[in-house]
Order: structure tokens, then C-alpha cells, then sequence
């Protein structure tokens, strides 16, 4: 049981409605919907970190004191980790003065009351011409995806800790997995935190590109 598990509901045709987007977590195991294009960037990063165990978009709304006034204001996500620690975060691009406003105010809320605070820009979120793009591939591959069996994901698992690296081609050649599923399966270790993508912030994903087994 998480802190927060549902968001606060907002209405499409709302302030919040120009920019909707909304997509079918695995990691919360529900439809998740923000409403702005960095938000659902933001939230494809934590839907394939596998050190974040658990989020909520839009998760509670409150009020803070600063200045002697009171201030309403609502937080973006809340995050939990895997180690145990878990954050509120605003999300906003780095030059939008009117919400750096709305985010000193998230932070001073959670100061007061001694909890963690993430702002999330474009600076943090992008990390790469390619990292959004090459993430919205592999999460909607992952999604999708169901394992074999656990006899046959260790073969895979036993297979990639072998060769270390190599290419998505040179894997889908190897005879380990499924015809025309090979990027499906890198997509899903890749979730649980069994694989990384050479260069995945700054190349397309093709077939040259590299796997890296790391096991975690």
C-alpha cells in the first residue's frame, strides 16, 4: 500500500486539457494521464527507471504560508523509490518564470514539512536528442510484453551475462529468442533493470545498436 495510489482527477475540458496524453502504466498497473508534453515525458522516465518502484501523477493539493500569505498549490508526481526514500516533484521547463513560482512554492511546502522535493525541467528529463523517443518505444514494447517462463528467462538471463554486450541484430540471430520478438524482450529486461542501450541518449535504436548486460 503506497501513500498515494490514485491522482486527483482533472477534468479534460479544463485549464489542464491542451496538452493530454494518457498511456497504460505497468508499474502502477493503470491508465496514467498528465497534461503537458513534459509531464508525460517526465512520467516515461520514471515508468522505465527500474530504481522507481512507484508513482502517482497529480497526487495531492495543499496550501503553503510564504511571505505571511497562504498559497495554494498542487503537486506534479510523487515518487517512490526503490531504496525506500520517496519525493513530490514539479515538473516544469527551465525558462517558465510563472511556474518556477508555483515550484518555490513546492519546495517551501515540503521544507516545512520535512519532505523530499524533485524539480524535473527539460534539462533532466531529455538527457539527449533521443532518450524521450528511444523511451516511448521501449515502454510501449515492454507494456506489452509477458515472459515466457522463469526457466526460460534465466536461460536469457544466464545467455546475456555470458556475451556481455552485443548488437540487437547479432541477438535476434542467436537462436534465444522469439521470431521478431527480440526487441519486445530487450524492452522488458531492459524495464527490470537487466540491460542498458549503447548511447540510448543520443542514437535512434537500431539494430546495430548495442546491449549491455548488467544485471542488476
Amino acid at each position: 500500500m503506497y501513500r498515494y495510489e490514485q491522482p486527483i482527477k482533472r477534468q479534460r475540458s479544463s485549464k489542464y486539457g491542451c496538452n493530454y496524453w494518457t498511456f497504460w502504466s505497468r508499474k502502477v498497473r493503470r491508465n496514467v494521464a498528465v497534461f503537458s508534453n513534459l509531464e508525460y515525458e517526465n512520467l516515461l522516465t520514471l515508468e522505465m527507471e527500474p530504481e522507481v518502484e512507484w508513482y502517482c501523477e497529480y497526487p495531492m493539493e495543499t496550501t503553503a504560508y510564504v511571505g505571511g500569505k497562504e498559497e495554494a498549490i498542487s503537486f506534479d508526481v510523487w515518487v517512490y523509490y526503490a531504496d525506500g526514500h520517496d519525493a513530490f516533484q514539479g515538473v516544469s521547463y527551465s525558462k517558465d518564470d510563472g511556474y518556477h513560482k508555483e515550484t518555490a512554492f513546492q519546495a517551501k511546502w515540503c521544507t516545512q514539512n520535512g519532505l523530499h522535493y524533485e524539480h524535473r525541467s527539460e534539462k533532466n528529463i531529455h538527457n539527449g536528442k533521443f532518450f524521450i523517443r528511444n523511451l516511448a518505444v521501449l515502454a510501449a514494447r515492454a507494456r506489452r510484453f509477458e515472459t515466457p517462463s522463469i526457466t526460460a528467462d534465466q536461460m536469457v538471463i544466464g545467455f546475456l551475462s555470458e556475451i556481455q554486450r552485443d548488437t540487437i541484430d547479432n541477438l535476434s540471430r542467436s537462436g534465444r529468442f522469439e521470431d521478431g520478438r527480440t526487441l519486445d524482450y530487450l524492452a522488458d529486461l531492459y524495464y527490470r533493470g537487466k540491460v542498458s542501450f549503447h548511447n540510448i541518449s543520443h542514437e535512434c535504436l537500431s539494430g546495430g545498436t548495442e546491449v549491455i548486460y548488467i544485471g542488476k
